[in-house]
């Protein structure tokens, strides 16, 4: 099914997540699902295993973690979040922000083998490309 908000994100901006997605932490390994999206959470490019619908969701509910944690953030006086992760039994989840004139944020989940630093240096230097423009 074709996104609703695709006429409202430039083709260049969803070439360049998709191309970010598979060039850079893809193919960091350990991947189970990488999703690119809006901060207010719809889907801009995805890539790994599960369906459709999975990354749809992922997107929506990385960004409201993300505003979440944003709203912590002011009260505490720490600011807006660059980076949540989180780590269950089953797997970790990363979820970066990305500045630039198209804000967005990038969510991966890594299988439990994962490590760690190489999956958050993979999202540091995705954020980067995404927020260089177009």
């Amino acid at each position: 099914m074709r996104n609703p908000l695709s006429a409202f994100i430039p083709p260049a901006r969803a070439r360049r997540a998709s191309d970010v997605l598979e060039r850079i932490v893809m193919s960091s390994g350990d991947v189970r699902l990488a999703v690119v999206s809006t901060p207010d959470g719809f889907e801009i490019a995805s890539s790994g295993t599960g369906e459709s619908g999975d990354a749809r969701r992922l997107a929506a509910m990385a960004g409201s973690m993300m505003a979440m944690a944003g709203a912590m953030g002011r009260e505490v006086r720490f600011g807006d979040p660059v980076r949540l992760t989180f780590e269950t039994r089953n797997g970790v989840a990363v979820l970066q922000a990305s500045g630039g004139e198209f804000p967005s944020l990038l969510c991966m989940l890594l299988e439990p083998s994962a490590v760690l630093g190489r999956a958050l240096h993979s999202a540091g230097a995705a954020a980067a490309l995404l927020a260089q423009p177009v």
